[in-house]
């Protein structure tokens, strides 16, 4: 392995070295972590290699356990989800929520939610009318500030089927990735200003109704990656966070709609 084949995904301090011989991997790598990659290695938690043997391609970590499989795409995207589990694990005093993230005035609106609730979708669009880019899928929250850490993973929206799909069925529909360099991203941490829980259906006027913050709390630990580590302040922290800010579902069919209400 030599320093051309070698990647470097960092948050904050840490780093994820990913190696591979195959051009594909790294190019993948490259779109996917674009905002995220290191120059150099400082501060690595985990090493990583892919290669292919046969007709398998195989993900292996420095402590020799491995998965393959026959499709470099499965594989690429098992990669993606050890990269975020080893930076979430060198990091265990945040706060991991599946959420989206995107700024507005210096304040972070979070929105919180499960696999296909359109996270995405709201956060890209709110990027097209000038908020800036903080996350699509992952947000890490300082506990001790209530801000925002930026995790600018490339944001990948589902392409519209047309017609209503059921939930465990999204998994087929192609992702598209949203070019970033067309996009504001924000480098710093910002206080969060508002916690949103996206809700998509096809048939769904566009509306926001509020929730109250025993519910947003609720909602918030359902979302929350690594609540093991954190369980009773977790609990403590958040509902001191609520109790000062709104906290709101939103219903909507239509992304670029959703995201005009919300900006207005």
């Amino acid at each position: 392995m030599i320093h051309e084949k070698t990647l470097y995904v960092a948050f904050r301090d840490y780093q994820v070295a990913v190696h591979s011989s195959i051009p594909e991997t790294l190019v993948w790598i490259k779109r996917c972590f674009c905002e995220m990659l290191a120059h150099k290695p400082a501060n690595i938690v985990k090493h990583l290699e892919i290669f292919q043997k046969g007709e398998k391609y195989i993900l292996r970590e420095n402590d020799d356990s491995s998965v393959e499989n026959g499709s470099l795409n499965n594989i690429l995207e098992f990669l993606n989800k050890v990269v975020i589990h080893h930076l979430i694990q060198a990091h265990p005093n945040l706060l991991w929520l599946h959420a989206g993230a995107a700024v507005y005035r210096n304040y972070a609106v979070v929105f919180s939610g499960a696999w296909g609730k359109g996270k995405s979708t709201l956060v890209t669009s709110l990027c097209d009318h000038g908020w800036s880019y903080l996350s699509d899928d992952i947000v890490p929250l300082d506990l001790n500030s209530g801000k925002v850490i930026p995790f600018s993973q490339t944001p990948t929206v589902r392409e519209d089927p047309g017609r209503e799909i059921p939930l465990h069925r999204l998994g087929e529909l192609r992702k598209i990735e949203v070019d970033l360099k067309q996009k504001r991203v924000g480098r710093d941490p910002v206080p969060v200003g508002a916690i949103v829980f996206p809700t998509y259906s096809r048939y769904s006027s566009t509306r926001i109704v509020r929730c109250s913050p025993a519910t947003a709390v609720l909602e918030l630990l359902k979302s929350c990656l690594n609540f093991e580590g954190h369980r009773e302040e977790a609990v403590d922290h958040l509902c001191r966070l609520l109790s000062r800010l709104p906290s709101l579902r939103l219903f909507f069919s239509n992304g670029k709609h959703a995201a005009e209400l919300i900006d207005r």
